[in-house]
This record gives C-alpha cells, structure tokens and sequence, in this order.
C-alpha cells in the first residue's frame, strides 16, 4: 500500500517536473527571439524602449522581463537579406544615417513591435563597414 502510494507520488512529480520544464522551454524560445545568430548579445528587460534595463546575460528569473534583444555580429552587406529572410521578415523601409544602412522590418515570427512611420516594426537591422547589429522589436543601444 505505501509502496503504491509513493510510486503515484514520484509518477505525480515527474508530470509536474515535465510540465515545468514546457514552459520554461517556451519562456526561453519567446525571450531569446535571436538564438539562431552568433556574437555580442543585449536583453532589454521591462521596456521595450530605451528606457529598458540592459543585460548582457539573463538569469531564468529575469526570462518573464525580456522586452527586446540584440546582437551585434560581424557579417557582409549581402548577407543582411538573408538574416532578413530567415528571421522570416519583409523590408518596410531602408534609411541611411551617418553611413549605417538600416533596414525597418515587419515579421510574423513575433507580436511585438514598435509602430514607426506607420507600420508595426519588430525586426531591425543596422549595417555598417563588416559590423550587423539585429535587434527586436528594434536596436536601442546604437550602433
């Protein structure tokens, strides 16, 4: 009899151990939007602004916090297209700045964004002499 019950109970633990680990497996999908690029990465915790605390590292705590991230990489012009499709994106606009092309994106991928010129901009790449910075929803921390 207490042999059952004890066997109910760690079968009851391991569901909850499963369960646990779900959602924190999607926890960290949603807040790491940028898992598939390599380099110097920055979380933007609480605000999807400027006004964001920034990390460089995030601990499982601060996982329901992320606002927006970026990554700063070195990378070829031509290569920003492809960053571009693969985050599943399409250019809403290109501007040009002090020689730092940047390309304002829309993708479904994900929900947040911030509205400029009119449309909902959650994927924004900035280029600039072999350096790419890709933020989301857009990069605060300049180039």
């Amino acid at each position: 009899m207490l042999f059952i019950r004890l066997k109910r109970a760690l079968v009851s633990l391991a569901a909850v151990g499963i369960c646990l680990a779900v959602v924190l497996g999607v926890y960290v999908m949603n807040a790491c939007k940028l898992r598939m690029l390599s380099g110097e990465r920055t979380f933007y915790l609480d605000s999807s602004s400027s006004q964001g605390l920034r990390k460089e590292s995030i601990s499982l705590i601060d996982l329901p916090r992320v606002r927006g991230e970026s990554v700063r990489f070195s990378c070829q012009e031509g290569e920003v297209l492809s960053i571009i499709r693969a985050c599943g994106g399409k250019v809403e606009f290109v501007e040009e700045v002090c020689g730092i092309t940047s390309y304002y994106c829309t993708t479904g991928e994900w929900e947040s964004g911030i509205l400029l010129n009119g449309k909902k901009i959650n994927l924004h790449i900035a280029y600039s002499n072999g350096q790419c910075v890709v933020g989301v929803p857009i990069i605060f921390d300049g180039f």
